[in-house]
């Protein structure tokens, strides 16, 4: 593999790595602006001098240096530019104030309320307006105006918008994280009343698409597509992914088939194959040129609609260089095409690079160019067996797309996927059928007759191909979980990758030494982490504001001290989201009036001993109880709507630390914290988990 060649033949490739580790440190560091500029403006003088004098051999690297640091400089420049937040009065932080601003998505609406995404554009207070810009997530309690919102509206609220909360469990997803990445700054929730649609009109190009998006999926319920099938045809066409269940979308991340949900580059190149087809009908070859601009335009007006996610903004920028290059009759590299693609959405969105959607996007894409044909090649198939190669064609797909995801599927997701090669031989075609179908359902639309016709062959498809994707998602061992990792390890994978690659073309040592080196990197601190997690001891009360639960970790066993449980799913994740912190193997689970005798932990009418710790737990099945002599306890956990009070509880019991789990109403835990006035208190609800770890002891 010449690296030299193939940056010479790509030189985009050169440009991508530099800017991205310059948007990386914007987020890790705080530079002065005067700082950051001087570096920039160094850096471009010295880049232009060196490339235009004539230097010795032994400094031919310096042009390259001064050039890779002049693009990190321009990549944090990039992203200080697009961080940039208006000035927020100092009385917006004490009172409730007036805000006018406009809905920038299609809300999603839900049982008892719907979500949209605001930018506030203005604020009152005191009776003075100020030019505002920021972005907010708004709840809003349903009533008969929310069905009538829609992107693009106006509307004005009262209210104090609340600073994004940070995480209130160790493990999970880190959604203040996700919203602060995607600029969002704050959070605010209204009743019904406490706000109005002061201008139904729609503002924005992107808010005008969005309700197209809407027009067009109000024509498919028309042609009598429903539930999850006018999901499924919403989500792959006009990636609109609101109607579809959670548990098919569970199903499609269990069998691997995720990427088919998410309207990528095969979406698009779908619909670019379909519009040059149409170009076809109309002129045969002729106009090209004027074809080519319709085209691009009708991929820009696409890419719109389905609401520009990283993924379509990817694809129709790199169709759109394709375009481009054939309009300008100049030949163009896939892996150029993709780099500019890259340089120019982290130039307009710098905080994308930071978006799984992104990482596994490029990842995947670069693996298929790559990998596939080398795989395809391993397995050599008579031309004339065409359904038998086309299957082990699309098979290889889906290996180099899973060899290039690996460290960002590992990182990201706790399960990995074992069916992924099964699934993407249904969801490859079926994919292209339903679209297709959908596309012509949405031409023949104006016509009933034919548009119930296509509907309900599009809906059988859509159900067919979900039955497929469901029962893949249903066999035995269809997912290997609990396989995070840290991103140090992720990273390693990723050399190991690379390394192995680069070996098996140019047979040099040295690249199998590195992904050996890469491979103890990953291994070594795991077994050091297995050793320590095998002596780990604690108590964990975790924010479930449904569930009263108490979760006792002895090295690899894991005891789950359950009482209410109001969300069986909720109380799912919330057990699997702590096995996977703890790394615990062995889980029992058990009801708070259970008596246990197991390994360090012995419990009994809802008192505990645990190692070195003792303690009690107050629930909905504990009753009155007397106790003469004092006793002294670590703990006291408040869990649920506690059948005793806490004026009733015992005066002869003592306790070092009291905690209230979310699932206490508001009112009960303030009676229990005026009961328990001068001692430590942790409310879960208000301060997140409490976590106790210990040392194991070595008996009783």
């Amino acid at each position: 593999m010449n690296i030299d060649g193939f940056l010479n033949k790509n030189p985009f490739v050169r440009i991508v790595l530099p800017f991205a580790i310059g948007i990386v440190l914007h987020h890790q560091t705080e530079i002065s602006t005067v700082l950051n500029v001087a570096i920039l403006c160094v850096s471009t003088i010295l880049s232009v001098l060196f490339y235009n004098i004539s230097l010795s051999y032994k400094y031919r690297w310096l042009p390259g240096a001064m050039l890779f640091v002049n693009l990190c400089a321009l990549g944090y420049t990039t992203a200080s530019l697009n961080n940039s937040s208006s000035f927020i009065p100092p009385e917006a932080n004490t009172r409730e104030c007036t805000y006018r601003a406009c809905i920038t998505n299609n809300p999603s609406h839900g049982e008892k309320a719907c979500k949209v995404d605001l930018r506030v554009e203005a604020v009152s207070i005191l009776g003075k307006w100020y030019d505002f810009d920021a972005k907010i997530v708004a709840t809003i309690m349903n009533d008969s105006l929310t069905s009538q919102l829609k992107a693009g509206n106006t509307i004005q609220f009262s209210s104090k918008i609340d600073s994004i909360d940070l995480p209130k469990n160790p493990f999970g997803f880190n959604y203040s994280q996700y919203l602060q990445l995607n600029g969002v700054q704050g959070s605010i929730f209204l009743n019904s009343g406490e706000w109005h649609i002061s201008d139904e009109g729609t503002h924005g190009l992107k808010q005008h698409a969005l309700n197209i998006r809407m027009m067009l999926i109000g024509l498919l319920e028309k042609a009598g597509l429903e539930g999850n099938e006018l999901g499924l045809a919403s989500t792959l066409v006009l990636g609109y992914k609101n109607s579809i269940d959670d548990d098919v979308k569970q199903a499609y991340m269990n069998a691997g088939a995720m990427h088919v949900l998410a309207v990528s580059g095969m979406h698009v190149g779908i619909v670019c194959i379909v519009l040059e087809l149409l170009m076809k009908l109309f002129g045969g070859n002729r106009f090209f040129k004027t074809k080519r601009v319709i085209i691009i335009a009708l991929l820009w007006a696409y890419a719109f609609i389905t609401g520009l996610s990283p993924s379509v903004l990817r694809a129709t920028v790199m169709f759109t260089a394709v375009e481009l290059a054939r309009l300008l009759n100049k030949e163009m590299t896939i892996y150029n095409t993709l780099a500019i693609s890259a340089v120019f959405l982290l130039t307009i969105r710098p905080e994308m690079l930071f978006h799984a959607g992104f990482q596994l996007s490029y990842a995947a894409v670069v693996g298929i160019v790559y990998f596939q044909p080398r795989i395809v090649k391993l397995i050599k198939i008579s031309k004339k067996r065409r359904l038998l190669r086309y299957i082990w064609e699309l098979t290889a797909v889906s290996i180099a797309a899973q060899i290039s995801t690996l460290p960002f599927c590992l990182f990201y997701f706790e399960r990995t996927p074992v069916y992924f090669w099964l699934s993407n031989i249904v969801v490859s075609p079926g994919a292209v059928v339903m679209i297709s179908l959908t596309l012509l359902l949405l031409a023949v639309s104006p016509f009933d007759i034919a548009a119930k016709i296509v509907g309900t062959i599009t809906s059988y498809t859509a159900k067919l191909m979900n039955y497929l994707v469901t029962s893949i998602s249903n066999l035995p061992f269809s997912t290997i979980e609990n396989t995070y990792i840290t991103l140090f390890q992720a990273a390693m994978v990723a050399v190991i990758i690379i390394s192995a690659t680069i070996w098996l073309n140019t047979r040099e040592y040295n690249w199998l030494l590195g992904a050996l080196t890469a491979f103890l990197a990953v291994i070594i601190p795991s077994s050091i982490e297995s050793v320590r997690n095998s002596s780990a001891q604690a108590l964990c009360v975790y924010y479930s504001p449904k569930n009263a639960m108490a979760h006792f970790v002895d090295g690899n066993s894991s005891y789950w001290i359950r009482g209410a449980v109001g969300d069986k799913k909720q109380a799912g994740l919330l057990t699997k989201g702590g096995n996977i912190h703890w790394r615990s193997v062995l889980t029992d689970y058990y009801d708070y009036t259970a008596e246990i005798r197991n390994g360090h932990l012995l419990t009994k009418n809802g008192f505990f001993v645990f190692d070195s710790i003792s303690g009690l737990t107050v629930n909905d099945s504990t009753m009155p109880f007397k106790i003469k002599s004092p006793q002294s306890l670590d703990y006291l956990i408040v869990s649920g709507k506690p059948n005793i009070r806490a004026k009733d509880l015992p005066k002869t019991l003592h306790f070092k630390k009291i905690i209230i789990d979310a699932s206490v109403p508001a009112w009960i835990a303030k009676d229990w914290e005026r009961k328990f006035s001068g001692s430590q208190i942790h409310n879960v609800r208000r301060q997140g988990a409490y976590i106790h770890q210990m040392s194991r002891q070595t008996g009783y």
